[in-house]
C-alpha cells in the first residue's frame, strides 16, 4: 500500500483487529499450548464452581487449594483461559496510589491505604509465583510513570502527589520535573509528571496460561469450550450438562453485563492496543529501557509500556459501549486508527516503525472507576469492575473470594471493597447509549485539550456528567 494511504504505517494485520487473538495470547500458546480441557459433557458435583477462566476464577482457584487442597473446583469458560481480558490487556500490575482521590471518597483514608497496601502486596507475589512455579511471564518490575500530555493535567498530577503525601504515603508517588520525565522516557508530549514506584510488567497470555498449567496440576478440572446460560441457586447450567456446588463464582469481566446479579454494577467499555515491530535501538535514543509502565492523565487513558523484544505496547480507550458484548468490541478500526494516532502523537521519532498488529475487547468498568468483591446471593460470590486495571486487582481478589468461600477471617475480607455496594448504573438501554455519548464527549474534551484548543460547552458538560450523578468516572 502507498505511503500516502497508509498515513499511520499500519500492516495490514493491525488494520483488521478481532481476525485473530491477541499477539500476548498468540505468543503464550505458541510456547505452550497445555494441556486440553475438553468441554463439559455431563453432570458434576463439586464445592466450588467458578464462571470464567481468566485472571480472577483461576487465582480463585488457586486460593482455594492453597486453603484447602481436598476441595473440590471445576472452572468453566466460554473460550479458552485468557481467551478474553486477562490475554489481551496491557500487562500493567500496578498500585492503586493513583487512585487514593476515590478510594478516600469511598472509604476514608485509613481505609484507603490498607486497599493500596494490598494491591501492593500483590505485585510483589506475583512475581514470586511466577518464580516459584517457573513462568517466564516477563515479570519486570519498573515502577509507573504518569505523564503530562496537556496543561489542563498539571493540576491533578500535584493533586495526584499531595493526597498521597496527606494519607502518609509520600514514598509511595513523587512528583517528576519535565526534566526528570524525560530521562525516563523523552516524548516530546510529556511536559512533566509523577512516579510510583508500585508497578512491573508482565506478559499477561503467559501469567495466565501458566496460572492454568499449575491448577491442572494440583487436580482442578477446566472445562474450556463451555458457555454458562445461568444459575440455579449455586448450580452452573450448561447446554449438556449441570454443575452442581455448594458455592458458585461468577469472574465473568465485562460479560457480567449479561447477568442479572451483575448487570446493574457495570459497563462495558473497548479498549485497544497497538504493536510495534521491534525496535531497541529507538527505545535506547529515547532513554526508555527501565521499564517503567507509562500512562497519561487522560480520562480515556493511553497506556503504554516496552517488551523484552524492544517493541512499545500502546493502548486506549476505544468508547464503545454496548448492551451485549458481541464483534463490534473486537473489530472496531475506528478505535485502532484513534489508538495509533496517539502513539505517533507520543512517539514520532517512531514514525518509520510500522504498527505490525492490533486487538482490543471489552473491560467491566464499574461506577467507582474501582473493582468490588463479595456476595451476590446465597453462596454465590463475584469479583468485577477492574476498569482496565485487573492484573494485580485480580490477585487479590481470588485471595478475597477464597477467604469468604473457606470461612477465614483475614484482613483481606475486611478490606473496604469487599461486599461494598455502589450506586447502580441506569437500566438499558439508557446505560449504553449515555455510556456511549460521554464517552465520545470525553475524548472529544481531552484531545481538544491536548492540542491547545478549547472543547465546546457541549463536549465539555456532556464529559462531566458521571460526577454530576454521582458516579467517579470523567473529569471533575
Amino acid at each position: 500500500m502507498p505511503a500516502a494511504s497508509n498515513p499511520l504505517n499500519l500492516t495490514g494485520l493491525a488494520r483488521t483487529p478481532g481476525a485473530q487473538r491477541s499477539w500476548w495470547l498468540r505468543e503464550a500458546l505458541g510456547q505452550e499450548p497445555g494441556q486440553p480441557c475438553p468441554p463439559l459433557q455431563a453432570d458434576v458435583k463439586t464445592d466450588v464452581v467458578i464462571v470464567g477462566g481468566g485472571f480472577t476464577g483461576l487465582w480463585t482457584a488457586y486460593f482455594l487449594i492453597e486453603r484447602n487442597p481436598d476441595l473440590g473446583v471445576v472452572v468453566l469458560e466460554q473460550d479458552i483461559c485468557g481467551g478474553g481480558p486477562s490475554g489481551r490487556n496491557g500487562g500493567f500490575a500496578s498500585g492503586w496510589w493513583d487512585e487514593l482521590d476515590g478510594l478516600v471518597t469511598l472509604y476514608g483514608p485509613e481505609a484507603a491505604v490498607k486497599a493500596c497496601r494490598a494491591i501492593s502486596s500483590s505485585i510483589g507475589a506475583i512475581g514470586e509465583f511466577c518464580d516459584r512455579h517457573g513462568i517466564d511471564a516477563w515479570y519486570r518490575r519498573g515502577g509507573y510513570m504518569y505523564a503530562v500530555t496537556a496543561s489542563a493535567h498539571e493540576r491533578l498530577c500535584k493533586e495526584m502527589v499531595e493526597l498521597a503525601r496527606e494519607v502518609g504515603a509520600a514514598d509511595e508517588l513523587r512528583e517528576l520535573t519535565a526534566a526528570e520525565v524525560k530521562a525516563r522516557c523523552a516524548s516530546p508530549a510529556f511536559r512533566g509528571g509523577a512516579f510510583m514506584r508500585d508497578g512491573a510488567s508482565v506478559q499477561p497470555a503467559i501469567l495466565v496460561r501458566g496460572l492454568r498449567r499449575v491448577l491442572l496440576e494440583r487436580g482442578v478440572t477446566i472445562h474450556e469450550g463451555t458457555v454458562v446460560t445461568g444459575l440455579d441457586g449455586t448450580d452452573a447450567v450448561t447446554a449438556r450438562g449441570h454443575v452442581r456446588a455448594k458455592h458458585a463464582v461468577l469472574a465473568v469481566n465485562a460479560w457480567g453485563i449479561g447477568w442479572p446479579q451483575l448487570n446493574r454494577r457495570l459497563v462495558a467499555w473497548s479498549s485497544y492496543i497497538v504493536l510495534t515491530a521491534p525496535a531497541p535501538e529507538r527505545l535506547r535514543e529515547i532513554g526508555w529501557t527501565g521499564g517503567e509502565l507509562i500512562s497519561d492523565f487522560r480520562t480515556s487513558l493511553r497506556y503504554f509500556r516496552t517488551t523484552r523484544d524492544g517493541r512499545i505496547a500502546f493502548g486506549g480507550g476505544g468508547g464503545r459501549a454496548r448492551r451485549t458484548v458481541d464483534e463490534m468490541f473486537t473489530g472496531d478500526t475506528r478505535a485502532v486508527s484513534e489508538t495509533a494516532d496517539g502513539f505517533r502523537l507520543m512517539f514520532p521519532s517512531f514514525a518509520d516503525v510500522p504498527i505490525e498488529d492490533a486487538w482490543g475487547g471489552p473491560i467491566d468498568v464499574s461506577p467507582t472507576h474501582l473493582p468490588t468483591f463479595g456476595r451476590v446471593g446465597d453462596g454465590v460470590y463475584y469479583a468485577g469492575g477492574y476498569t482496565g486495571n485487573g492484573v494485580a486487582p485480580t490477585h487479590l481478589a481470588g485471595q478475597v473470594l477464597a477467604d469468604l468461600i473457606t470461612g477465614a477471617d483475614t484482613d483481606a475480607v475486611r478490606l473496604p471493597m469487599v461486599n461494598a455496594r455502589p450506586r447502580s448504573f441506569p437500566p438499558e438501554p439508557f446505560r449504553s447509549w449515555g455510556a456511549a455519548v460521554v464517552r465520545r464527549a470525553m475524548i472529544a474534551k481531552e484531545t481538544a485539550e491536548e492540542r491547545g484548543t478549547q472543547p465546546s460547552f457541549l463536549v465539555s458538560q456532556l464529559s462531566r456528567t458521571p460526577r454530576r450523578l454521582g458516579y467517579l468516572l470523567g473529569p471533575d
